[in-house]
């Protein structure tokens, strides 16, 4: 390997140190020993929420629950207000007669039999 290294150009070694930062795993040495989890956990007790971050998320959750509240009440009167479209059989009829068009059309050019 040594000699192989002395031949490849400076970026390719570059290249090839990074690759080995990346996917290979540094070799800890023998006598430092990693705690668990259980360690940690016993090292770090869980603390409760202050009053004060509790006052703030309950405030934050009571509007969204509002801003949640509005919107599907919009949606509610949205739909109770909206006129009725009268315009429904016009537009059917001039579908079909642009239908009818075409199916002439593609007669007339033979596309149809």
């Amino acid at each position: 390997m040594p000699a192989e290294s002395r031949n490849l150009p400076e970026q390719e070694r570059s290249i090839k140190a990074r690759e080995h930062e990346l996917y290979f795993k540094p070799q800890s040495p023998k006598g430092a020993a990693s705690k668990t989890f259980e360690e940690y956990l016993r090292e770090t007790p869980a603390e409760a929420l202050s009053t004060a971050t509790k006052t703030m998320l309950w405030i934050v959750a009571l509007l969204v629950a509002i801003a949640f509240m509005a919107a599907i009440w919009r949606v509610i009167q949205r739909r109770s207000t909206r006129p009725r479209n009268h315009a429904a059989p016009e537009a059917a009829q001039a579908v079909a007669q642009a239908d009818h068009r075409r199916l002439a059309i593609a007669k007339a050019l033979g596309y149809v039999v």
